[in-house]
């Protein structure tokens, strides 16, 4: 949306709208019917699509459709690869990938050709440490995903020490992102006297409903749980105005630890007080700006011991609301951010 307030701009993607859509044509295409279907067709068709725009430059982030950028990029193109994860790392945590270092080696083999024809653009700054030391002689833009205040202001909040315990979190909800370990706190909470609330917005897979339909404590604390399912942004953060804190936890996964989740930006918008992972990436966020508590492992205790020592301290929880705030408003906004992307764009389309 950013560019396409100086250039044009064409979203191909898998949804269920085309048209013009806040100033970016898109065109989506049909959800395929399995991994394999999307990796064998629909890739292709993202390429067909492409290829008939007779674009400039070509924008992509999904690893497989390195080989056709590759002919774009062979056709005169400018090719821009969006690396928004630490592939590799995703690549291990993947259970439905079969043997894991054959695709791991082709996506590196891939990964060098890609550095040598494309420009990179790195969504974290940890991903700097990893691309330049695979190719130091390589140019790195990093253009951080930050959340835009325009659109979250309607859901910004100056005190909350007033609210009830309600706690919000938006995101996957799976064993990657803790969700047992958030389940259990809200059971030790409400043990000790609480009545916690957690407001849940996030695709819930049947896998992962079954499981935690499961725990011995599930029952007991069904009243203390909700469920949204995915929601627009716009509307899963109208769940959000009457909560008091909100959730960030990742796993000791390597891909997700070492980057930080966009709902953390959103938070700060927002001014949410966070709970979050004590993993350095988080930390130098979290306690530098002063935004939430960091735990230093992810389990029930942890969590519900944070959690009551933010709604004890009435004072202190409205001062983490306003640091949310000015830390969003001062550095972590997408409309400073933008500028970077623009700038990169402009520049390159100058050659």
């Amino acid at each position: 949306m950013s560019l396409a307030e100086k250039h044009r701009v064409t979203l191909i993607a898998i949804g269920n709208e085309s048209g013009n859509i806040h100033g970016v044509e898109v065109i989506a295409l049909s959800k395929p019917r399995n991994r394999m279907f999307r990796l064998l067709f629909t890739t292709f068709k993202v390429f067909w699509e492409a290829k008939k725009q007779q674009a400039d430059v070509y924008h992509f982030h999904d690893p497989e459709l390195i080989p056709y950028a590759l002919l774009l990029k062979s056709q005169g193109k400018q090719v821009v690869f969006d690396i928004h994860e630490n592939i590799t790392e995703s690549m291990k945590a993947k259970k439905w990938l079969p043997v894991k270092w054959f695709f791991i080696y082709v996506y590196l083999l891939f990964d060098k050709l890609a550095a040598r024809y494309f420009h990179l653009i790195l969504a974290e700054d940890a991903y700097r440490a990893v691309y330049s030391r695979r190719y130091p002689n390589k140019q790195l833009t990093i253009v951080r995903n930050f959340a835009p205040t325009r659109m979250l202001l309607p859901f910004r909040q100056h005190q909350r020490s007033q609210l009830p315990m309600h706690i919000f979190y938006m995101g996957s909800l799976d064993e990657l992102y803790c969700i047992e370990p958030m389940l259990h706190a809200i059971f030790l909470l409400k043990e000790k006297g609480y009545k916690p609330l957690l407001k849940m917005v996030g695709w819930l897979s049947s896998d992962v409903k079954t499981r935690i339909g499961k725990l011995p404590y599930f029952n007991q604390i069904q009243e203390n749980l909700a469920f949204y399912g995915y929601q627009d942004i716009s509307v899963g953060y109208s769940f959000s105005l009457d909560c008091s804190m909100g959730f960030s936890f990742v796993s000791n996964n390597v891909n997700v630890r070492e980057s930080l989740p966009r709902k953390m930006f959103e938070y700060m918008q927002i001014g949410l007080p966070v709970i979050s992972s004590g993993y350095e990436t988080y930390r130098s966020l979290v306690e530098a700006n002063r935004i939430g508590v960091c735990i230093d492992s992810c389990t029930g205790e942890n969590i519900a011991d944070a959690a009551i020592k933010l709604m004890q301290d009435k004072k202190g929880l409205d001062r983490l609301v306003l640091n949310n705030i000015k830390a969003a408003t001062d550095i972590y906004n997408w409309e400073k951010e933008s500028s970077i992307l623009i700038d990169f764009y402009d520049n390159l389309i100058k050659k």
